[in-house]
């Protein structure tokens, strides 16, 4: 059962989403089964997705998230500790993190437009489900 939202309803951990937080990322199959029927859920969902997006870059890159960081001049706010806790679901992805990754892999806005559009129809379906 998903954590419930933090204080003004925007904080979740996107992997308490799933019965098994380590497929958060590493799996191309939606993190539960059913309706997306929360704007939280459908956020956790995207997170899911993208992340899985930036492991398979970092993959095909032959490189680690830890190498990638060492390697390059991060963003202020954004660390090793932030993105690896993003990248497991522990924490919140944000808009900072987007448009980092944006400027790294070069489908990604196609990513994330596409999962976008697939979640937004989801939710807005009767059954919700992407």
């Amino acid at each position: 059962m998903p954590a419930k939202p933090k204080r003004g309803g925007a904080v979740i951990e996107p992997r308490s989403y799933t019965s098994n937080p380590k497929k958060f990322a590493h799996t191309g199959s939606r993190l539960q089964d059913g309706p997306i029927d929360t704007p939280q859920h459908a956020a956790a969902e995207l997170q899911h997705l993208l992340c899985n997006s930036i492991r398979e870059h970092l993959l095909d890159t032959d490189t680690t998230l830890k190498a990638h960081c060492d390697a390059v001049e991060l963003p202020e706010g954004l660390s090793y500790e932030r993105l690896y806790r993003m990248s497991n679901g522990t924490t919140m992805m944000n808009l900072t993190d987007l448009m980092y990754w944006v400027t790294v892999i070069p489908d990604f806005t196609a990513t994330l437009s596409t999962s976008l559009d697939t979640l937004a129809e989801a939710m807005l379906t009767p059954s919700g489900r992407a």
